[in-house]
Parts: structure tokens; sequence; C-alpha cells
């Protein structure tokens, strides 16, 4: 069977069981192992999938991730970012509205724009927003971090997949911060515009900053650490420790953020799309899709946005658009054997983005739920940024 359509064929199988509501992990799985049956020798699938799992790739990829899920556990249960949220309100509602999601979206954790939510409850009634203007403020700000910061698992899973620096990721992905905030912005501010709140108290930009770096110090310290070259395991280890002396972490909430690290589905997700990422590049199945696509004359600029986009819609997994697509896209992401930022860019918007409005992505799900809104009235606001931050990456990709 052609290696192009064994690939689409493992892909189709992973978004149906996923419809099918089976585990992504045993989805990807699945996948993997269709398609090595499909276009490898019988007896290669158990050698890739004994030497994936015992690949320095795979246990870099894993210690790694469980140190991020670890520490993120650990400050949620300290509470730093939720306990600033009231401070927060000081600089007027409206302000708020912005910096407690941003602030609380600095720590990874599943369905964590609830927690952002609950922190916004009353500063919505005050400022008397609809449903649907609040799970988009709440949603859109609390994710303006998560393509950059490398705390957040996908981060890092593109650092391992495409077998570049950490430090290289997060320098290429940095300014999808500054856009996402600018063109979310402009949507919220029309939203806030007409809306009357009293005056915040006196607070001056330094001691805003403090607050902030109160809560948040441990996530601008990894960043520095890893942007310095750091090795992110080591950074990861470092900041934990800090965060566990500093806050005088019991013995049980440390106990209970290693247990969250050490989940199992996330650890077989992980390796699921590592199996999955070396027997696509065993069996040549990327570079094959690659040479097809080229032939029917479909431009590279729109495999880079649609394929992810597809994949983070579908699934609603920003590990898994990560996994699966940039595995594929190597061919147009490697130039000479030294990584496109422009490509890498653009790629990843699209991916994070239609991950970001697939209905299975949780932390919409429930905070729709939570403001009683409707998905139909929160896309009408998050449809024009999202546009606006794509262009940007195409126009920066087709002018380099």
């Amino acid at each position: 069977m052609s290696p192009s359509i064994a690939l689409l064929i493992s892909i189709a199988c992973i978004l149906i069981l996923l419809r099918l509501k089976v585990h992504p992990g045993a989805a990807v799985f699945a996948g993997s192992i269709a398609l090595s049956l499909m276009v490898l020798p019988v007896l290669e699938t158990p050698r890739l999938m004994l030497s994936t799992i015992t690949s320095i790739q795979t246990i870099r990829l894993i210690g790694i991730i469980i140190c991020a899920l670890t520490l993120s556990k650990l400050m949620e249960l300290r509470g730093m970012l939720v306990k600033l949220a009231h401070t927060l309100e000081r600089v007027g509602p409206k302000m708020a509205m912005h910096v407690v999601p941003s602030v609380i979206g600095m720590v990874p954790m599943p369905g964590g724009a609830l927690v952002s939510a609950t922190a916004l409850k009353d500063l919505v009634r005050r400022l008397d927003l609809s449903p649907a203007q609040s799970t988009y403020i709440n949603f859109w700000f609390r994710h303006t971090w998560e393509l950059a910061v490398p705390v957040y698992p996908a981060v890092i899973a593109a650092s391992v997949v495409l077998s570049i620096p950490l430090s290289s990721v997060v320098a290429i992905m940095l300014p999808v911060i500054p856009l996402m905030a600018v063109f979310g912005g402009i949507v919220s501010y029309r939203i806030l515009k007409e809306k009357t709140s009293e005056p915040g108290d006196s607070l001056s930009g330094r001691e805003l900053a403090d607050d902030l770096l109160r809560a948040a110090w441990p996530v601008v310290l990894l960043v520095a650490m890893v942007l310095a070259g750091l090795e992110a395991a080591f950074a990861f280890l470092i900041a934990g420790i800090l965060v566990a002396v500093q806050q005088r972490a019991s013995k049980s909430e440390v106990l209970q953020s290693l247990r969250y690290g050490l989940g199992l589905r996330v650890l077989f997700l992980l390796y699921s799309v590592m199996l999955y990422k070396a027997i696509v590049e065993q069996s040549g199945a990327a570079y094959g899709l690659f040479a097809d696509m080229q032939s029917i004359g479909m431009p590279p600029s729109l495999i880079l946005i649609f394929l992810p986009m597809l994949i983070g819609f579908a699934t609603g997994l920003s590990m898994a658009f990560v996994g699966i697509s940039f595995t594929l896209l190597l061919p147009f992401m490697m130039s000479g054997g030294e990584i496109n930022g422009y490509a890498l860019f653009l790629a990843y918007l699209g991916g994070g983005l239609g991950y970001m409005v697939s209905p299975l992505h949780l932390c919409l799900i429930l905070s729709a739920e939570f403001f009683g809104a409707r998905l139909s009235d929160v896309y009408k606001y998050m449809v024009p940024p999202m546009v606006g931050v794509v262009l940007v990456g195409l126009i920066a990709y087709i002018l380099a």
C-alpha cells in the first residue's frame, strides 16, 4: 500500500476513535499500529515499540512533562495565582477581566479556565457582560501564553518531535503572545468600552508588577533558564524545588503533585505520540505525502495551516496536533538540516488556534458551561482575532 494512503487511513482511524470517545493515548497508539502494519514488515512493529520506549528522546520528553505537571500542580495547590485575583481587582474591573485569566493561565492545568472563570464571577456581574462575552474574555486571555511558554507540554513536545532545543521553540513562538493579546484586546475593547465600572484603587505600575511577580515568579524564572540554554529537565527541577521551599509546601502537597505528574494516561499519550513519530519516520510516509501534495500543486503555506488546524480541532488536544501533524510536516519545516522558524510559527498557529476552538477543548466547554454561553455565540467573538493572528503568521511566512 502507498505510504501516503496508509498515513491518511491512520489519521482517519485516530479521528474516528476520538469521536467514539476513546482515550487519546489509546487512539494514537491504535493509529500507530495500524500504520505500521500497513507499510512495514510485521516484525518491525514490536521492534519500534521497544526502541521507542527506550529512546533518549522519549525518556527526555516524559521526564520533562512529569516535572512540568508536578510544578503546575504544586503552584495550583499553593494557590499562588488564584490568591492574586482579588488583589488585581484594585486596578479596576475592566483591566482585571484581562489580567486575572492571563496570570492564572501561566500555569497549565486541565480545565484551568474554570479557575479563572470562578475568580471573575463578581466582575462579570458588575460589568453586566453577556455569557458569550464573559466566556470569550476569560477563555482567550487564559490561553495567550499556551503556544510559547515552556511550562506547557505541547511546547516541550514540539522541541522533542522536531529535535531542536526548547529555547529555539520558545524564541520562535514568543511573538504569538503579543499578537494574541493585541488582536484579542481589540475585540474585548469593543465589548467593554460601553460598560461602566467603578474606578480601581490607586495601584502603581510597580505595585502591579510586584504582585504579578510574586504569583508567577516560577514561570518567569523557568522561561529565563530555558532561554539561557539550561536543559529543560534541570530548569523544571530547580523551579519545582524552589517553589516547594519558598511556599513551604507540606509533604502531602508534594506527594499529591508528584502523583499528578506521574499520571499514567498522560504518560501513555506521550509514548503513543513518540511511537507514531517513529513509525512515520521509518516508513517515509511524511515525505511521500509531501511529494503527493506537491504534485497536485497545493501551496505549502496552506498545508502548514490546515493540517495542524484539522488535528487540533478534531482532538481538542495540543499534544495531539503537535505530535501528529508536526511529524508529518517535517519536510516543510526543515531546510538544509535546520528548522524554518517561519514555517514552525505558521504551523503552530494553525494547530493552536484549531485546538482552541475545538468543541472537545475542556477549557472552552467548562468556561461556556460556567457562564451559560452557547458555543456558536462565543465563536462570533473568537473567529476575528484568530483570523488576524493567522494572517500575520501567513504574511511573515510568505515574505520570508
